[in-house]
């Protein structure tokens, strides 16, 4: 997991006004691993497009991060649902779409919540899937192609994607991937925090403040609910490919 999308500031393309849209980056390689209960299985590696905005300050130039540090203090542990109708939740769709830069909207939103000031959400339109964080404001953010869900088996969780971006006091992490559908709910631990997990149609998503000494992303625990109440922990040492 230590070699999972290390340090991306040499991807991130930096906005001279609020009003500009994203800028698609070149492809980067992305190693995807699978964990589950019994141990580590890889997956093999595939190649993802990646868009970012950064956050723009008074003189505007770019903060050094697609998110500010006011949103990244935001953090909560637990995350709530959003509704991408109306609001925070709709104008967050709106950016996805626009950064994805495909015909129509979307067929599929799934894992929308809100951390703090922070929304994501998985955006599926046609063959593409991306994996959006933004700022309230709509100014800053970043999206990254991610993986279509796999058949796992049902008490099993996989590692799709993760990193870290920003600088300074606007570094945050984050990692997303999948869930059998045996698994109802999943507690992750990374850098001394303990946070719940957004787990809908497949999918696990999450983001945490701090840096991760060039971890890319990856937790330290992955704590499983399962459909009969109980739980069991998978320990990073399981997390890596076998």
């Amino acid at each position: 997991m230590s070699k999972i999308d290390l340090d991306n500031s040499a991807d991130r393309a930096t906005s001279a006004t609020p009003a500009a849209k994203p800028v698609r980056t070149q492809p980067r390689m992305r190693r995807r691993l699978a964990f589950t209960l019994a141990g580590a299985v890889a997956l093999g590696t595939a190649v993802v497009g990646v868009s970012f905005l950064d956050k723009v300050n008074s003189e505007g130039n770019g903060s050094g991060g697609p998110l500010g540090s006011a949103e990244i203090v935001s953090w909560t542990a637990k995350p709530t649902q959003v509704d991408t109708s109306k609001g925070q939740g709709a104008k967050t769709l709106k950016w996805c779409l626009d950064a994805m830069e495909g015909p129509g909207g979307a067929d599929k939103v799934s894992n929308a919540d809100l951390r703090g000031k922070v929304t994501s959400m998985v955006v599926t339109r046609g063959s593409t899937v991306g994996l959006c964080y933004v700022a309230p404001d709509g100014v800053g953010g970043f999206w990254e192609a991610v993986g279509q869900v796999p058949a796992l088996t049902p008490n099993a969780i996989a590692y799709d994607t993760g990193g870290s971006h920003g600088d300074g006091d606007q570094i945050f992490n984050y990692a997303a991937g999948f869930v059998g559908s045996d698994v109802k709910a999943v507690t992750m631990t990374a850098q001394g925090r303990t946070f719940e997990v957004t787990v809908e149609n497949g999918r696990w998503t999450a983001w945490w403040p701090g840096a991760d000494n060039n971890r890319g992303g990856s937790v330290d625990t992955a704590t499983l609910t399962l459909a009969d109440g109980t739980t069991r922990t998978v320990p990073r040492s399981d997390m890596q490919a076998s």
